[in-house]
């Protein structure tokens, strides 16, 4: 079975589970929610979405993700907030908006990063320079950009919100759906987690990456500081994994 298939069985269960402890109707519901995963590869597709600008979708998907992410060396997942819209999306074939000016905030260091770890010289073990990391022309359309690249964007919260996304309110979905965030975490074997966070160090989406004994819920249990002079980079010994610190709209890579 496919990874995407797995998803959406995944994601049919886990529409059900919300309906047991949120105030969303069913139809609400099923109306934001908000499918991810491993994004999809192929051509992309534009089009016109008024004046902010344009909207890139992945509408001739080549069905080749699945191959692209298990023969990847770095199989990165972003972990993120929520959706910001009122609708449900499917992630998994989208990339947000662009105009001629620049990508939003988010979207500009998402595809930067990602075009440095997916660009990876094993070889050489070097990353590609910041400057060709930069290149819109790499980074975006290129053949080694964005829409062939192996890459799972997840939100934690799965129901999409309005703005911003408190920092308590995430947690509480958390720890209601920690069952099914594991679960889809688990899918895709990832060795690499970038936790995407607009505001401070701690937070959420950061805390979900240490073993809570208390709350018995977390990631890892033997995380490492690279150097600690810089608390963004942190190893697994047990399972081979490399966590990245935030990716923030705040600050530079």
């Amino acid at each position: 079975m496919s990874i995407w298939k797995k998803e959406n069985a995944l994601f049919e269960e886990w529409i059900r589970h919300e309906k047991k402890w949120t105030d969303w109707s069913e139809e609400e519901l099923n109306d934001r929610f908000c499918w991810d995963g491993l994004h999809f590869t192929g051509k992309p597709s534009e089009r016109q979405d008024g004046k902010d600008g344009h909207s890139w979708r992945v509408m001739d998907c080549d069905n080749k993700q699945d191959e692209i992410w298990a023969k990847a060396f770095l199989k990165p997942i972003f972990l993120c907030k929520d959706y910001n819209g009122n609708e449900s999306v499917d992630i998994r074939e989208g990339t947000g908006y662009y105009d001629e000016k620049l990508y939003w905030k988010f979207f500009k260091k998402y595809l930067i990063l990602l075009y440095a770890l997916t660009n990876y010289d094993q070889k050489n073990k070097v990353f590609p320079s910041y400057d060709d990391c930069c290149i819109k022309e790499n980074y975006w359309l290129g053949e080694k950009g964005f829409f062939h690249a192996p890459v799972v964007r997840m939100n934690l919260k799965k129901i999409a919100g309005e703005s911003k996304c408190s920092d308590k309110l995430l947690q509480k979905y958390i720890q209601n759906d920690y069952q099914y965030i594991t679960r889809q975490i688990n899918l895709y074997d990832a060795n690499v987690f970038v936790c995407c966070h607009s505001g401070e160090i701690l937070n959420p989406i950061w805390d979900l990456m240490w073993w809570n004994k208390e709350l018995k819920q977390g990631l890892f249990t033997d995380l490492k500081q690279h150097d600690k002079s810089d608390y963004s980079f942190w190893y697994s010994e047990e399972q081979k994994s490399q966590c990245v610190g935030i990716l923030s709209t705040n600050s530079y890579l």
